[in-house]
């Protein structure tokens, strides 16, 4: 089954989303290392938003096969909670006085590169968001879906 331009390009996005989640918690872990030892609760910190990127991952490979659950789940988990969860505190932030750059990227030395990849990943997810669910994507998810073992 050949899967339409829009549902190759939003799962291009979702991994442009999750590659610059990714970069963001490099540059955060990279900023409390300048100031400190990586305490345990850093690790654990490290160790959930690996497995939420590698779970992310695998749902946008799932999506990319054409599988209907994925694209719910994507939808659901990246654009509902995990949007919600980069956007709400920023704009909370921006509502108490902060400017732009430190209600989105800190106030460390990698605020501007933190910036500019989040700016980065809300576009991408926005993005891909709008394209699963474009005339295109609707169509294929409405094909019977493929039987496997």
């Amino acid at each position: 089954m050949e899967q339409p331009e829009t549902v190759k390009n939003a799962a291009l996005l979702w991994a442009t989303a999750i590659t610059a989640g990714i970069v963001e918690t490099v540059l955060a872990v990279s900023e409390i290392a300048r100031d400190s030892d990586l305490d345990a609760g850093v690790w654990m910190n490290i160790g959930v938003r690996s497995a939420v990127y590698l779970g992310a991952f695998v749902l946008v490979a799932f999506f990319a096969r054409g599988r209907r659950w994925a694209r719910i789940g994507l939808a659901l988990l990246l654009s509902v909670v995990g949007l919600g969860a980069m956007v709400v505190p920023s704009a909370i932030q921006l509502a108490d006085g902060e400017s732009l750059i430190a209600a989105v990227g800190g106030d460390g030395e990698f605020a501007m590169a933190f910036f500019v990849v989040r700016l980065l990943h809300i576009a991408a997810v926005l993005l891909a968001t709008a394209l699963m669910f474009s005339p295109g994507a609707n169509a294929h998810f409405r094909k019977p879906q493929p039987v496997t073992a």
